[in-house]
């Protein structure tokens, strides 16, 4: 991560704690850690301080955590999915999809030098200029590495934008493997989180998949069917999980994996997705096998999803208890593809840790705030007595306990210097309403690491006076008066980045898709009208669900 600053900061304003409550507090930052916490207004006096003083209406929140995400795909549009699924493995196969989106990365990813030497010639350029030698293999994987810089920045400023400072593992998922990241702090990086470089975080999308030697049906007619009967066969991210939990966990210190995505019979009742539940009836088995079984509750164990388990069961809801597993819920992916998701009260009354995520453009939401807001909706929806400080621990200090009780999540002494400062409509409305209501034009800024990255174009004009790069006007009215500030050795323009992203998805939409009017999902989901559209769809196709369980 290449976001710090040298200098010493120092807040003065109203703090929010975890229970919503706000009180005056001076906070002084120090080498990207929060180093004294004082009550009221206090003048710390050092030398080359920066002082940023809130107005009334402003609240101060932890930086928000997403656990969640494939972040790798966010510049991505909307899918228009053309089915309800039954599981995750019959929507990966589905040639739309494939068409749509996997393709349509993995184009981009290509064509990013082949087709745009523009952007990395002047890269390359100055590489030979230093060394005064031909362009060799070493220096074009340098040019390399700079357009995947540009694709990583641009996924991180939109978490940015909606107050999120700590991401799981920014790019390449699949594979268990992860770009560094660049301005915000990924669960890539164990130094980041506050832990030893020895411990890694482990992030997987499966644990078992459907085979061998069989493909689940993509085709939208039988979304439906019944997969209780597909072979399963174990992958080697599992093998590798279980390894290292029999050895006491000298592997992995804390591991987030997708399992059992699918329909949960919790909205549909009666209509659970048969290989989901024995997906997950397979991992138990598995790890009832071990011999070193109670190293299991010091793993750190989240799963993502999680849909297709039998909450109903008592000895699930004990498992999961027993060896402290965390959940990471993701209402609106799970409602677009599936119609259906977790009992989260249940859950919470059990003693479950929840988490929440945001999981990615094509059918999940713009950042872990939006999905905040939205599983507010969904509590009220349902009628489920879910507070909001149970929401907004799922986003701040709950993902730092599935991760091992990092000092993340809470605006307290030795944590991670991360916040972001929010504008609330009156001084009166208390923070938790505003948080809850509010869209992300409202970010004052955010702050990573004790360095105030992105926010109002005044707010670096006329107190912080560093260096910024202004949103280009074509992200809409609300991105237009925000700016952001990137470390100079990073040498990333975002104007340039955003064009060259564009003409890639431009080209590929005409060409391949017939779609020349398809665009990249904006930066700010204010200024998202599809976006904002589509999440309204989901709040129907939610009223509907409940409306049939009345019946």
């Amino acid at each position: 991560m290449i976001a710090s600053s040298g200098r010493p900061l120092c807040l003065i304003g109203n703090v929010v704690d975890s229970q919503g409550h706000e009180s005056l507090q001076t906070i002084l930052v120090q080498g990207g850690r929060i180093t004294a916490i004082q009550p009221g207004k206090v003048p710390f006096s050092l030398p080359d301080l920066i002082v940023l003083e809130l107005a009334d209406h402003e609240v101060l929140f932890p930086g928000l955590i997403n656990l969640h995400v494939h972040s790798e795909y966010n510049i991505f549009p909307l899918w228009q999915s053309p089915a309800v699924w039954s599981n995750r493995f019959q929507w990966r196969n589905n040639e739309q999809y494939l068409r749509d989106i996997k393709s349509f990365k993995e184009y981009v990813e290509a064509n990013w030098v082949t087709d745009y030497l523009d952007f990395t010639r002047p890269f390359i350029q100055t590489l030979k200029e230093k060394k005064s030698t031909i362009l060799t293999p070493v220096m074009l994987a340098s040019a390399i590495s700079e357009v995947q810089k540009m694709h990583g920045v641009i996924t991180e400023l939109q978490a940015v934008a909606g107050g999120t400072t700590l991401a799981q593992q920014t790019i390449k998922l699949e594979t268990n493997a992860s770009l560094p990241n660049f301005i915000i702090r990924n669960t890539g990086a164990a130094a980041e989180l506050g832990l030893p470089i020895t411990k890694k975080v482990f992030s997987v999308v499966d644990f078992v998949r459907p085979g061998p030697n069989f493909d689940p049906p993509g085709s939208p007619i039988r979304a439906q069917e019944n997969t209780s009967a597909w072979p399963m066969m174990r992958h080697t991210s599992f093998n590798d999980f279980l390894t290292s939990v029999q050895q006491g966990n000298n592997r992995y210190y804390a591991s987030i994996a997708h399992i059992a995505e699918g329909r949960a019979g919790y909205l549909q009742p009666g209509k659970p997705d048969g290989f989901s539940r024995r997906e997950f009836s397979a991992f138990r088995q598995a790890l009832a096998s071990l011999s070193n079984k109670d190293a299991l509750k010091t793993a750190h164990l989240t799963l993502t999803h999680a849909c297709g388990l039998d909450y109903s069961d008592p000895s699930t809801i004990a498992f999961l208890r027993d060896n402290y597993i965390s959940i990471v819920w993701s209402p609106v992916s799970n409602l677009i593809l599936y119609r259906d998701t977790i009992p989260v009260k249940t859950l919470l009354d059990q003693g479950i840790n929840v988490c929440l995520g945001s999981d990615w453009a094509p059918s999940g939401s713009k950042h872990v705030w939006d999905e905040l807001k939205f599983a507010r909706h969904f509590c009220d929806a349902v009628g489920l007595a879910v507070t909001d400080t149970q929401l907004l621990a799922m986003v701040t200090q709950n993902p730092a306990l599935a991760l091992g009780s990092i000092p993340a999540g809470r605006i307290q002494t030795g944590y991670n210097a991360d916040f972001f400062i929010l504008q609330k409509q009156t001084p009166q409305q208390p923070a938790l309403s505003a948080l809850l209501t509010q869209d992300d034009r409202s970010v004052r800024c955010t702050i990573v690491n004790g360095r105030v990255l992105y926010g109002d174009q005044d707010l670096f004009t006329n107190t912080l006076s560093v260096d910024y790069q202004r949103i280009p006007t074509e992200e809409g009215n609300a991105a237009a008066q925000k700016v952001v500030s990137i470390n100079s050795s990073l040498n990333f323009d975002l104007s340039r980045s955003l064009k060259q992203v564009d003409a890639l998805m431009y080209r590929y939409a005409s060409a391949y898709l017939h779609s020349p009017n398809l665009h990249r999902t904006r930066l700010l989901s204010a200024d998202d009208y599809l976006y904002q559209t589509r999440i309204n769809m989901v709040k129907m196709h939610l009223a509907e669900l409940i409306q049939n369980l009345k019946r």
